[in-house]
């Protein structure tokens, strides 16, 4: 069975996508070790930047140079709130961004656990909803393709722009 991070990064690679950029993190761990995978078969690289926000503004002058879909990715809390420059940004400008974001795991929402970004935390799915045109929770992993394909297809539309997907630790 194909795993969610290789599943993503194959969708990534039909597009063409060559990079993410991101700061790894515990919760988007299982992502980074896709990445990892891809790197060694010669796939989409990781480019690791020294904040979310200059990887968000990575994301979003890649984009614009290949016309292709950027995509930066975070861990969860504050690694997911340092992205919303860069993204607002993106926004502003129309920018086709893919934003992966990752959450604590969900038997562990609203009980206090570190970098809570849930409703009953943080809630980094709201902070996103007003600078990208689909933000959506991944709840579970039958979730994953079609809200990823439906992610893809808003940044790329008529009204291109960034998306984010928030996706938790145990998905």
């Amino acid at each position: 069975m194909i795993e969610n991070g290789d599943l993503i990064l194959n969708y990534l690679e039909r597009l063409g996508v060559e990079f993410v950029f991101g700061v790894p993190g515990g919760s988007i761990e299982p992502f980074y070790n896709a990445l990892a995978r891809s790197e060694r078969r010669g796939g989409i690289r990781s480019i690791v930047a020294r904040h979310e926000t200059g990887a968000a503004f990575m994301a979003e002058g890649y984009a614009r140079e290949t016309g292709k879909i950027g995509v930066c990715c975070s861990t969860a809390g504050p690694g997911a709130t340092n992205l919303i420059t860069g993204v607002a940004s993106a926004y502003a400008d129309g920018i086709p961004v893919l934003v992966i974001s990752a959450q604590t795991a969900i038997e562990k929402f609203g009980r206090g656990a570190l970098q809570d970004g849930s409703c009953t935390g943080i809630n980094t799915l709201e902070i996103f909803t007003h600078c990208t045109r689909f933000n959506t929770l991944v709840s579970h992993s039958a979730q994953l393709e079609p809200k990823l394909l439906q992610a893809i297809s808003y940044a790329i539309s008529n009204r291109p722009g960034p998306v984010h997907l928030s996706i938790p630790l145990d998905v």
